[in-house]
């Protein structure tokens, strides 16, 4: 057999290794906490809202409701991204909601009953703007953490990737510096009392994580993932 330069064997090397270190990767989008088709809803709920419904505009709403019904489709349809998986069943409920929303405006727009119209459209945004915020990130440093926390617990966790999550643990305390010095968002300012003693309680269990060595038995090393992932979703419920 013909012997390959080091060169050669090099490229051949990195070419059997791209497929398996693609599986071990995050998919593209997968942690990205966005769904197009919500958000492309907003093309017709912004008219619907801002000018059919203080016009009191029947019309207009007519016109709209079957743009209305076909991005209500496209949202029934759409999967959450990975790092949404532990917003599937609010997610759900949420699009439900809208559902019964828009099949009540299209109701009261065959009767031509205006203020069940006006009312049906009403609920149609708000349900609009709470599935937004089933989806929305608390703060942008707390979906930057996750980032990486979604990569470390979904991925070198259970590949039992040593070296993956050494170098996560020192990603998610950098993250979890940011998060701490943070000023939290006008909407959770009055939870600040509660808020901030969570985040250190978070970042403390982040710097006991990122203390382990190379030489840690795997099993304590899990233990230390699973005290990270644990408080993060503490965190996470208090901004509900």
């Amino acid at each position: 057999m013909r012997t390959l330069t080091p060169v050669v064997l090099s490229l051949v090397l990195c070419a059997l290794a791209v497929p398996a270190l693609a599986e071990q990767l995050p998919q593209p989008g997968e942690t990205s906490s966005q769904v197009p088709e919500l958000f492309a809803f907003h093309e017709v709920i912004a008219p619907l809202w801002h000018e059919a419904w203080p016009n009191k505009n029947l019309a207009m709403m007519r016109e709209l409701l079957p743009q209305v019904e076909q991005h209500l489709a496209a949202i029934q349809k759409a999967e959450l991204p990975g790092i949404l998986r532990d917003k599937q069943a609010a997610w759900k409920q949420g699009v439900e909601a809208m559902t019964a929303a828009a099949s009540a405006m299209k109701t009261a727009l065959a009767a031509n009953d205006e203020k069940s119209s006006l009312d049906a459209v009403e609920e149609l945004h708000a349900r609009f703007e709470g599935l937004v915020r089933v989806i929305r990130p608390a703060m942008k440093e707390l979906d930057a953490y996750h980032v990486v926390l979604y990569d470390l617990y979904h991925r070198a966790l259970p590949a039992k990737d040593v070296a993956r999550i050494d170098a996560l643990a020192d990603d998610l305390a950098a993250r979890c510096a940011e998060l701490q010095a943070a000023e939290l968002p006008k909407r959770h300012a009055a939870k600040e009392a509660t808020l901030k003693p969570a985040f250190a309680t978070l970042c403390a269990a982040t710097a006991e994580l990122q203390a382990l060595t190379a030489q840690t038995p795997f099993p304590v090393v899990e233990t230390a993932v699973e005290k990270v992932h644990t408080q993060y979703q503490t965190v996470e419920e208090l901004f509900q």
